[in-house]
């Protein structure tokens, strides 16, 4: 027996968490936060401990497993993850520790957990590093393989649980980005193997399955950044805003811009967590990238170092700084910098390259607005969405599913609109709703035959 049951990324974006039932076992995907109310709920603490756990379930940051811990917890063989962004992983510290059961995940996943549990003063969790091409046996019954993938992040896998039914795949996020700026492309060849062994179910990201045509490679975004940055190479300082979490991205910002011979600063305390981890496990090289700076006063230092040298000196004076901020969120350092929080007032000799796109959630939107707004008063110069999604669009999920064959397909990942549209694809496939497609919603559960 199968069956899936849902706690969390498929009313909306974020919080996700899934349990896998393989008969008497129980494999749980995924352990995350909602990220837009894990914003607000940072905004009224100074810090966040485990102590804060009851109260991150009532206000709907973290899932709420409660009752499923009560019932069936000792059934829980493994926590299986597929990549470290926040909305997969921050709940980790806050609810696995009492399944007493291993913590699976890339090294580069788990290096973030780490860094994580020590923020919230936790000790214990049995973490097990495991690379992607490689298994684990999680029981008689049931072994985990993480399969490599591509997404805006290193180190992101699918996960596959293998059982006597066939496989049951976890795919949340992935992109089929054949030429990445960073790691491998996918690994279409097990992939094909394990459609040959038989694939039960696929559960799948969603978050673009309403998006026509494909989604484009990571190297299209470091082509179109380079374009930009030359255009924007007369402006007193650059500003480029990413996701801190798009070790890639960085990286090709750092290559680009010592290519014209401008120095890079990195801003942000998200920033320096993400490239701390990627330097701990040799994604990237330590002398690549420059200490990224994060407390005001030594933001400011540097800040008047620029303002103090407009154009004197080209190679020390011109800079592009990578922050934090491209969602307009409250307390980021583009906030912060068009409120004039630090020692640097932007005019219209400044460039502001936006490389990301706004993650659609109203509370984003209304912000990444005002931002807009305020940064448009000060005259500055801006570049908007010069970047490329981590999520693959209709046609990637169609290859996805015709490269696997699965008998059952459950979308996830990004609301009632979203997943419709992941049965709406489907169905030109030969899937039936309620037969072979199912649509899935936070706390519901299906067997599947």
């Amino acid at each position: 027996m199968i069956k899936i049951k849902a706690f969390g990324g498929y009313n909306k974006i974020g919080k996700n968490m899934t349990a896998v039932y393989v008969d008497d076992d129980i494999i749980i995907t995924d352990m995350g936060a909602d990220v837009e109310k894990l914003v607000d709920f940072e905004g009224d603490k100074s810090f966040i401990s485990v102590k804060d756990t009851t109260t991150l379930v009532e206000n709907n940051v973290i899932p709420d497993d409660t009752d499923f811990f009560e019932n069936e917890g000792k059934k829980v063989k493994a926590i299986v993850l597929t990549h470290g962004h926040l909305d997969h992983i921050w709940a980790i510290p806050f609810l696995a520790d009492k399944y007493k059961c291993p913590v699976i995940g890339t090294p580069y996943t788990l290096k973030i957990i780490e860094n994580q549990m020590r923020n919230v003063k936790l000790r214990s969790l049995r973490l097990v590093k495991l690379n992607t091409g490689s298994k684990y046996r999680v029981s008689d019954g049931v072994e985990v393989e993480l399969v490599n993938i591509t997404h805006s992040i290193p180190n992101s896998s699918i996960i596959a649980i293998h059982t006597k039914y066939g496989a049951v795949l976890y795919a949340n996020d992935w992109k089929l980005d054949n030429t990445p700026t960073l790691g491998r492309k996918p690994d279409y060849e097990r992939f094909e193997q394990i459609k040959a062994e038989g694939v039960h179910a696929l559960i799948s990201d969603s978050t673009n399955a309403d998006q026509d045509g494909y989604t484009f490679s990571e190297s299209i975004v470091r082509t179109m950044l380079e374009d930009v940055i030359k255009k924007t190479m007369d402006n007193k300082t650059i500003f480029i805003t990413t996701f801190s979490s798009h070790i890639a991205r960085i990286k090709n910002i750092i290559e680009i811009s010592k290519k014209i011979n401008r120095h890079v600063m990195i801003f942000g305390r998200s920033m320096d967590m993400y490239i701390r981890a990627a330097i701990d496990t040799k994604i990237i090289e330590r002398g690549l990238i420059p200490t990224v700076a994060v407390r005001r006063e030594q933001i400011n230092e540097l800040l008047k170092y620029v303002r103090e040298r407009p154009g004197k000196y080209v190679v020390i004076c011109t800079y592009v700084v990578i922050c934090t901020g491209h969602q307009g969120e409250r307390g980021a350092f583009l906030d912060k910098l068009t409120t004039g929080q630090y020692a640097y007032r932007l005019s219209s000799e400044d460039a502001v390259i936006f490389s990301s796109r706004t993650i659609p959630t109203p509370l984003n939107i209304a912000n990444r607005d005002m931002l807009q707004k305020a940064l448009e008063s000060s005259g500055v110069n801006i570049a908007d969405n010069v970047h490329v999604s981590g999520h693959g669009s209709k046609n990637d999920l169609k290859i996805l599913l015709n490269m696997l064959k699965p008998k059952h397909y459950v979308p996830s990942h990004g609301g009632i609109s979203k997943l419709s549209a992941g049965i709406e694809l489907s169905k030109d496939l030969g899937y039936e709703l309620n037969k072979t497609a199912h649509l899935l919603l936070d706390g519901q559960e299906i067997e599947l035959a």
